[in-house]
Parts: structure tokens; C-alpha cells; sequence
């Protein structure tokens, strides 16, 4: 998120009177950043750039610290991510998607994700669920230790977007097995899909980038921030940078990304109970 953001504030304030910080705010599956957002003026000088692993805390936690869709003003959908990358350690004796799952079933294997609840944390369940594989969740405070903990062989498994892991995968430190979407990853053509790799059938579109503003954030606010965001996540500069980071530029009305939200949360409700992940 930090460089996806990074890269469309660049291009954003060529167009603008003023400059744009970025306060990484990592940690608690988002939580920490939202609770910045949620304490600021709604003055358009505080927005929250983040994943759709901040909505999913509301569904996965008894007590959570806020609502999105309640406690924040949907702004933008920036970009979608299709799917993720399922890596091991280069090491690892499993060749394929097929082989991790009956090496999963036979010894502990361990996968990563930035907190429970999240899209990767999903995943891993809903693999567990759809082939009866045995992989366990290792919550992380952030993605560069997941990395750093597959490399190491302190997990075996990771899931993350193209952009994240592929220098690691052509220098042989990591290997690719399967992309979740719906199509194999233009950067990879010759990987196949996680249907083709052995679960038919399953598609998992793995994330989305959007921005939030305090609740009570003026709609002019709101719409004037969104055709910014718009006019520079689909501008020349971005075109290439997006896909090879594996993501798909939007730039969405606020109503456009309310109406994206409560169907993302619906959906994802379903998923969770589907992979028997109960709240905490």
C-alpha cells in the first residue's frame, strides 16, 4: 500500500498547490491507521489510505474499534488486486500447488498473514476448506516480516500481490505456485491459476486499495479529492506501474465505493463462514 500510495500522490500534487505526506501507520491489520483517521478533523487534510483488510475487521473481531461504512466517508476505490501469488521457500520439496496441499496433510505447514481476518488469512482457510489441507495461520504486524519469515523457513507459505514478491521469485529465494484470479498473472504467464493447479473452480480476488475521510467529511470535499485520485491513478505515468504491480486502477465516486463496500462486506461475511473463521 505504501508504494501504490507513494506513486499516485507523486503524480497528484503535480497537479496541486500543495504537498501530500504519507504517515505509514502499519500494524493491527489496519486498526492502528484507522483509529488515527477516526480521531481527525473532517477537513479534507486527514485521509486513510488502506486495504480491504480494514473492513474485514469489523467482521472477524467481537469488539471492533470501529464500523467502516459508519465511522468513515468512503472517498475512492483506487485500484483492485485480482489475485495473489502463492509462494513457498525455494527449498520447500513441494513443486506444486497439489504437492503443498498433501504435504500439508502429512506435517505442520505454516502460512503468513498481516493480522487475523485479513484477505491472506481468508485465503489460507478457505484453501483449508475447499481441499482439506492442514496449513496454520501465523498473524504478522506486517508483510516485509512475512517475507523475511518464508525466506527463512520460519513459515513455509505466503500470499501476496505480484508486486511484493517477484524480485524474490527471479532470484530464486522464493517459488511461485498458483495465481487466485480468475486468469494467470500477465507478468507470469506460464504460472497456472489455482483452478488449473488443482482446486477447480476457485477464484480469489485477493484485495483493494481505497480511501476514507472522517465521517463527517463536506461531500464537496470528498468529490473534489476523488477526481484527483481518478485523473492520476489513470494517467500515463501510472499505466505501466500498475500492471506490473498486478493491481487494476479505478478511481470511483464516493457513492460508487460505499455501494463496492457493503457488497464487499456481504460477500466476505459468506466467505468467513464458509472457511469456519469465527470472530475473536
Amino acid at each position: 500500500m505504501d508504494t501504490i500510495a507513494r506513486a499516485v500522490s507523486n503524480v497528484m500534487v503535480e497537479n496541486l498547490a500543495y504537498n501530500i505526506v504519507i504517515d505509514n501507520r502499519a500494524g493491527a491489520n489496519g486498526i492502528i491507521a484507522g483509529e488515527t483517521l477516526a480521531r481527525a478533523a473532517p477537513d479534507g487534510y486527514t485521509l486513510l489510505y488502506t486495504s480491504a483488510s480494514l473492513a474485514n475487521n469489523e467482521l472477524v473481531l467481537k469488539k471492533p474499534q470501529f464500523h467502516v461504512l459508519k465511522d468513515f466517508a468512503p472517498l475512492t476505490l483506487v485500484n483492485t488486486l485480482p489475485g495473489y501469488l502463492i509462494i513457498i521457500n525455494s527449498q520447500s520439496p513441494a513443486k506444486s500447488l497439489k504437492e503443498l496441499i498433501e504435504l500439508s496433510k502429512r506435517a505442520p505447514v505454516h502460512y503468513g498473514s498481516s493480522g487475523t481476518g485479513n484477505s491472506q488469512h481468508l485465503l489460507g482457510e478457505l484453501i483449508n476448506s475447499r481441499t482439506g489441507s492442514r496449513m496454520l495461520h501465523v498473524p504478522y504486524k506486517g508483510f516485509a516480516l512475512i517475507v523475511n519469515a518464508v525466506m527463512g523457513n520460519e513459515i513455509q507459505v505466503v500470499f501476496g500481490a505480484p508486486t511484493t514478491v517477484v524480485q524474490h521469485i527471479k532470484a530464486g529465494r522464493l517459488r511461485a505456485l498458483a495465481y487466485t484470479g480468475a486468469q494467470r498473472w500477465s507478468g507470469m504467464p506460464d504460472l497456472p491459476t489455482v483452478s488449473e493447479a488443482g482446486i477447480p473452480g476457485m477464484v480469489y480476488e485477493a484485495s483493494w486499495h481505497g480511501i476514507f475521510a472522517p465521517a463527517a467529511t463536506p461531500r464537496a470535499i470528498l468529490v473534489q479529492f476523488q477526481r484527483e485520485y481518478r485523473k492520476a491513478v489513470h494517467s500515463p505515468k501510472l499505466a505501466q506501474f500498475f500492471i506490473d504491480a498486478g493491481h487494476v486502477p479505478v478511481g470511483s465516486t464516493p457513492e460508487e465505493f460505499r455501494k463496492f463496500v457493503v457488497k464487499y462486506l456481504k460477500d466476505t461475511a459468506e466467505q468467513l463462514r464458509i472457511a469456519k473463521v469465527e470472530p475473536q
